[in-house]
């Protein structure tokens, strides 16, 4: 009997081709292939503080607040970046419903309203990126209370409802005491908040921890009270080295947080690019981070209290701050092997001569860093709104689409295979399909596929399902298909190769079989498929293309005088479908009824003696998929000779009995939805 499961493996796109074997040649999937989707960190800065990049001003409709978000995203999806490191806290304020501060001026235009109608920012931002297969990165500054372009200070302010833990900075910024506890507790909580009531991927702080010396006229942070009660409680260290331990203590317990709570969440940094004059040695003098504001950004990545690090690195590559020098020596202290990600910064030069030098960057990242390369751009605006950038990118190395990065020392499990369910035939394309039985665990699917010996991918996102390919590239034809599913933390699963044989059968033309060149005939328009079967019992391995040709031969000689062979397509035992007749003239057959307006399908054989072998079965269902979509016929017209003639027992019992139990109708009907 008919094993039913044999279809679904052996579905398949019936290539139309020129190949003059009768016999096409029929291959095993091989192994794996050795491809693997590229892994590369492609992110960009959306600075929400003084409306530089989202939303465009202050105050704007939600209409077009999500029109802006959408088409910044959009671009970055389009430039086959995949991450997006968002500011969801400029000035201790909120672009997301937050019961510890109050919504952002930059968003409605004033602190503590929030949008009308109501709708959360960040969530239609994570919702956003996550569709487009993008990771989204919240992105605080962790001691600015309020920002000199941030409006007025309001009564939902942390400058009035926290009045002992902020200061005034003579050019009119706000500061949080990070040397505070409640301060620590506050943005810990802030942290947490983000953390645990939002789908996130990253948590993201960049150079702002002590203030930089101009923003208060070039004097000391002013914490002197803090300071004495630290000393007079028998605290022995210097000034600077106890702002350093306030905010080494911040950032160990916030790493440690976060990972009891979500592990996958990457906590990363982007502080000023040079540690300190010195370090390295090439580079003696510049601005020293590590005295002034007080970030001992070495020590936390030696002591891997981060997921990734993104030195800003905006120098360029040949001068005095080299980017390959101070690239080299951020990796010489990444003794723990944690992501180092580079910030570099476009600027608003778009001349070709700086394009080439952020090209120039991405490519040394990728030299000196090819187990887990990336770099963050500064900012997304210096892309979208640049257009020699974008083509730049787009066309040399963001040609191909990347996954992030996997971070193995937060998870080294891969999920379970897809299980890649079929492959449907659309006339020169085929349709791959997957699922997977924990969908939650996956967040990006790869589509690996062979075209002759030319091995590619695609990357799809979460949702997706389902991939269309071409059945011939440049020439060369799809041969191997497999489908790998993608985690949260960038682990990819084993593949799963296509359960089908994408070289099975094809057409073969006239050619292929040495057909007699036709006579004309009046022509039709095929409106109903009629299956026949030939009637003299056949062996599997008879020559198919020598017996169609006799058939031909006769039909078109004295005793019957017909203009070709009888049927439009003919299937052999072994499933090799052949080319009959031209579809647009009427069959010739000795018939019982006017073949005109019926699309002829002949199978080899007898099946009133012999039983439908598997292979031809499964043939005829993917030939009646083919030209009801091809020659746009419903396939509810499927029909047989003896259903349209009392007179005749064609097509044979064992034929007959997959149409009149509707198995060949169901399958059918299966392969076109």
């Amino acid at each position: 009997m008919f094993n039913k499961s044999s279809l679904i493996a052996a579905l398949c796109g019936i290539i139309l081709c020129s190949c003059s074997s009768t016999k096409p040649v029929t291959k095993q999937l091989d192994p794996a292939p050795a491809l693997k989707a590229s892994a590369e960190f492609r992110a960009a800065w959306v600075a929400t503080v003084a409306n530089i990049n989202w939303p465009s001003k202050p105050g704007l409709s939600i209409a077009e607040q999500q029109a802006e978000a959408i088409r910044l995203i959009d671009s970055l999806k389009d430039l086959h970046f995949n991450a997006i490191v968002f500011q969801v806290r400029p000035q201790a304020d909120a672009l997301y419903k937050s019961d510890l501060e109050p919504w952002s001026y930059y968003l409605t235009g004033t602190q503590g309203k929030a949008p009308e109608p109501f709708y959360d920012p960040l969530d239609f931002w994570i919702t956003a990126a996550h569709d487009r297969g993008l990771e989204l990165h919240v992105w605080l500054n962790p001691y600015r209370a309020h920002h000199i372009t941030g409006g007025p200070v309001t009564e939902s302010s942390v400058v009035k409802k926290m009045p002992n833990l902020v200061m005034k900075l003579k050019e009119g910024y706000w500061w949080m005491d990070p040397a505070q506890k409640g301060t620590q507790d506050h943005g810990v909580a802030v942290v947490m908040d983000l953390v645990k009531r939002y789908d996130i991927d990253g948590v993201h702080f960049d150079d702002y921890f002590y203030p930089y010396p101009s923003y208060n006229g070039n004097a000391d942070f002013p914490d002197s009270t803090s300071w004495k009660e630290y000393q007079q409680k028998g605290g022995t260290l210097s000034r600077g080295d106890w702002r350093r331990e306030a905010v080494n203590v911040f950032i160990e317990r916030l790493y440690k947080e976060i990972k009891a709570v979500k592990p996958y969440v990457k906590f990363g940094l982007s502080p000023f690019g040079m540690y300190r004059p010195g370090h390295p040695v090439p580079i003696p003098t510049g601005f020293d981070q590590y005295a002034e504001l007080y970030a001992d950004a070495k020590l936390w990545l030696n002591k891997g209290w981060i997921d990734y690090f993104s030195p800003q690195l905006y120098w360029t590559i040949r001068s005095a701050y080299s980017y390959p020098v101070l690239l080299g020596w951020w990796e010489q202290e990444n003794t723990l092997h944690r992501h180092l990600w580079p910030g570099i910064s476009l600027g608003t030069d778009t001349s070709a001569r700086n394009t080439d030098e952020t090209l120039n960057k991405i490519m040394i990242s990728r030299g000196m860093l090819p187990q887990s390369p990336g770099v963050v751009h500064w900012h997304i605006s210096s892309i979208t709104r640049s257009p020699n950038m974008a083509k730049a990118l787009i066309t040399g190395p963001y040609k191909q689409d990347a996954l992030v990065p996997a971070s193995p020392w937060l998870d080294k499990t891969p999920p379970i295979l897809p299980d890649v369910q079929t492959a449907v035939e659309a006339d020169s394309l085929i349709r791959i399909t997957w699922s997977h039985t924990n969908a939650a665990d996956v967040f990006r699917w790869v589509v690996y596929y062979q075209h002759g010996n030319q091995w590619n991918y695609q990357i799809f996102n979460r949702h997706d399902r389902f991939a269309i390919l071409k059945l011939k590239e440049n020439g060369r034809s799809l041969s191997h298909v497999a489908v790998t599913a993608v985690d949260r933390t960038g682990n990819e699963s084993l593949r799963k190769e296509l359960p089908v044989q994408l070289t099975t059968a094809g057409i073969v033309p006239r050619s292929g079989w040495n057909a007699v060149e036709a006579k004309a005939y009046k022509p039709h328009k095929p409106v109903k498929i009629t299956i026949h079967h030939e009637g003299s019992r056949a062996n599997i391995n008879d020559d198919a293309a020598k017996h169609l040709r006799n058939v031909q031969i006769w039909g078109m000689g004295k005793d019957r005088n017909w203009s070709d062979i009888p049927y439009h397509f003919l299937i052999a035992l072994d499933g090799t479908i052949y080319e009959g007749r031209n579809v647009s003239t009427a069959g010739e057959t000795a018939t019982e009824y006017d073949p005109s307006g019926h699309l002829l399908i002949c199978c080899i054989g007898n099946f009133q003696e012999q039983e439908v072998p598997p292979a031809q079965l499964d043939a005829l269902v993917r030939l009646i998929a083919y030209v009801s979509k091809k020659y746009q016929i419903p396939y509810e017209t499927i029909a047989s000779h003896r259903d349209h003639s009392k007179q005749t027992t064609c097509p044979g019992k064992n034929l007959y009995a997959y149409l009149e139990n509707g198995y060949i109708k169901e399958q059918v009907k299966a392969l076109l939805l």
